[in-house]
């Protein structure tokens, strides 16, 4: 009886975990509703579904809250990386984007078909570059929960509220 609640704590941990880095790789602030409460739910949940004395159960919901906090911010790290290569290296993707328009007399479909590794990927291979075509050339941008960054062919990355 005990062996099937156990595999599906355990389970339940791992998806929580793996929801917890998601969820810090979207590059949200840490104090958002939705992380604090998917984190506290989630450790209910595994708490609960712990057998046991309601010390072990207690214990392994603190774990929980515990090992959410640390996949949430590892996630929340990535997103900083790329963030911040995309500041430091953005403007190499605008000098892809105009070598693409002189070789093929057009800006691309998708920042993929410039078939160069781009900067600003995330762990998860996500990058936080947006890419969009317009009727005469393009916009690119990326953001946190604070600052936007456009830029376009016309002009270079610009910091925005």
């Amino acid at each position: 009886m005990a062996l099937p609640r156990q595999t599906a704590a355990l389970a339940l941990a791992i998806l929580l975990s793996a929801i917890g880095f998601w969820l810090g790789e979207a590059g949200g602030s840490p104090l958002r509703d939705l992380p604090i409460n998917v984190g506290i739910v989630g450790s209910i949940a595994v708490a609960l579904a712990v057998a046991g004395r309601p010390m072990i159960r207690a214990s392994a919901g603190a774990a929980m809250i515990g090992v959410y906090t640390l996949t949430f911010f590892g996630g929340n790290a990535s997103f900083s990386r790329a963030f911040n290569e995309c500041v430091d290296r953005g403007e190499e993707v605008r000098i892809l984007l105009a070598e693409y328009h002189r070789r093929h007399g057009a800006y691309p479909e998708a920042l993929k078909q410039l078939r160069n590794p781009l900067p600003c990927g995330r762990i998860s291979g996500r990058t936080i570059l947006t890419y969009e075509m317009t009727t005469n050339g393009y916009t690119l941008s990326f953001r946190d929960w604070l600052v936007d960054h456009t830029a376009s062919e016309n002009a270079s990355f610009f910091a925005h509220k």
